[in-house]
This record gives C-alpha cells, structure tokens and sequence, in this order.
C-alpha cells in the first residue's frame, strides 16, 4: 500500500487563476461551517429529525435524485484529510485549467462536471455521497486533454517505509491514465467510502469537454503547447490561427524598451541546456519555468509573480 501525491506541474499560467483561488477559499468556508454545525450537534445532541432539519451536510448531501444534493455535494467535506486531499489536487490542476480557459469559463465548468459526476454515481449506486472529489476529477481530466506531456511531480511513500519518500517526475499523459485506472480498479472492486464512479463520470466529462473546447475553437492552444489531440495525431492544422511573428502570444503584448538589461533587472538563472529544446529557469520569486529554446532572445514573464525578464541565449 502507497500513497501518492502530486506538488508540482509544469505549466506556465497565461492569466492568474482567480476563479480557482475563489472555489477553494469557498470549499474551504464551507467545511469551517460544517465543523462548527458539527460541534452544535455533540454539545445539543440533537436528534437525527433536528439534524437532518439544520445541517448543510445532511441538506445538501447527495442522497437519491434532487437538485440540492446535486449543486451541493461538490462543495461538503467528511473531513480534513477529505478536504485536504482534494484540495492539493484542486490547487494544482485548477490553477493550471483555469489560467487555459480562462477565470469567466472556469466556475461554471467546475459545476457541470460536479452534476454529471453526481449522476454518474447515482446511474449505478444509491449510496449517499460527498465532496468534490468527481467535479476535480474533471479538471485533471481536462488538464490531461490541454497538457498532456508536461510534467507531473509527485512522491510516492510506502506505508511499509514510514521513514522514506520517493519523488519522481512523469508526463502527464502517463501519470494522470494510472490514477484513472485505480478508479477503474476500485469501481470494480465495489471498494466501499471512496464514489469511484463519480470520479469516473468528472474525468470522462472532463475529456469530453475540454476536447470540444478545442474543436471549437473556444479554447486554441499556443503553438509552443501539445493537446492530446495533436499529440495523438487527431488535430487538422488549420492556418488561420496560427500565430504570427517570433512571439508566443503572451509575448506579442509588451515592448522590447519595458525590459531593463542589467544585472540586477535580470532574473533568470542559466539554462539547462541538457533538455532541449526547452529551456528550464528560475525566477526569484522561486518560480520554474519551462520554455522552447526558438524563444531564446526574446522577452518573458514569470507565470507566478508576473515579472517580465528576456530569455536568455542557449
């Protein structure tokens, strides 16, 4: 038995996620009141009537067909590890989603793939449910279509080596198909506490999704990123939206005379010419950042603090 968890991806942000930053403080708020509604039921000892009456957990628990269940469930917690686990995954996928598709898209996407997450679980099971657990498997799902071979980092620990971790870093197109398949695994298992078919239901949602964002032109990737579809040979190269000129979009905006070159301006460390053709920086900030080295020369910004530096020379 193993836990694994991710703390790092490697995607660069086009627009800070302020949408994602909002559904997290708000999962947050709501669990602080779960716990505080949670305390009131020990000191009160309220009956199960009463409770049922003045909990958000039990009012907006998932439980048989209705529409409270299904907007609410998405946002309850059963507890902090619960929270805490779903949170890590929310933060880092979330950011990354919604700095692609935008802060106007993002929260009424997080909630449609919450409801088809809940209906998925109640197509197969009437076994009550919580957390948001299917709606952020939606969002992995779609990080997983927008970039699929960036890198995830995460650390393994064995539950037989308490004193060790292991830290490894994978594409995501293999690291996110292997969570998917322990979904799958425990579906079938019929492994009670964990709703995998809800998870099942966000991610296929998610894919869906974030695929005809992109066939419709809703969402266009820049042309130094790989979608799932082109990785897979599945994309038509449609020339009129290429982008034009030497700069990637979120170039084109600024002015070479904004960039200061001096040594204390600059705050980029040197390349690691090992992986080309990118080229790997570190801001000040702490940021990692990984660009195609046909940018050398040209100017950037760091995805976290929004300074703007020029990209070094390989």
């Amino acid at each position: 038995m193993f836990i694994l968890f991710p703390y790092r991806v490697d995607v660069p942000f086009n627009y800070r996620p302020v949408m994602n930053w909002i559904v997290v403080a708000l999962v947050i708020f709501i669990f602080a009141i779960q716990i505080v509604e949670a305390t009131q039921v020990r000191n009160r000892q309220m009956s199960l009537v009463e409770y049922k009456e003045n909990s958000i957990t039990a009012q907006y628990l998932l439980e048989g067909l209705s529409i409270k269940g299904l907007f609410g469930h998405m946002w309850l917690h059963g507890g902090l590890l619960h929270l805490v686990g779903n949170l890590i995954f929310l933060w880092l996928f979330g950011n990354a989603v919604c700095s692609k598709i935008g802060n106007l898209y993002y929260l009424p996407v997080y909630v449609l793939l919450g409801l088809v997450a809940g209906i998925s679980h109640l197509l197969f099971s009437d076994i009550p449910i919580l957390g948001a657990s299917g709606a952020i498997n939606g969002v992995v799902g779609m990080y997983l279509v927008f970039f699929p071979e960036n890198s995830i980092s995460c650390f393994f620990w064995f539950l037989f080596l308490f004193w060790r971790l292991f830290w490894l870093s994978l594409r995501s197109f293999w690291m996110i198909l292997l969570w998917f398949a322990f979904d799958i695994f425990g579906a079938m298992r019929g492994a009670g506490g964990v709703a995998y078919l809800a998870h099942i239901g966000g991610f296929v949602a998610g894919v869906g999704l974030a695929i005809l964002m992109l066939k419709t032109k809703m969402i266009v990737m820049e042309r130094d990123e790989t979608s799932i579809l082109k990785l897979l040979g599945l994309e038509k190269k449609d020339k009129s939206t290429e982008h034009r000129g030497d700069f990637a979009p979120w170039q084109q905006e600024w002015d070479n005379k904004d960039i200061k070159e001096t040594k204390q301006e600059t705050i980029i460390s040197e390349p690691d010419v090992e992986h080309e053709p990118y080229i790997r920086l570190r801001c000040r900030c702490g940021q990692r950042v990984k660009i195609l080295s046909q940018y050398a020369g040209k100017i950037g910004r760091c995805p976290k603090c929004s300074a703007k530096w020029r990209i070094p020379e390989v």
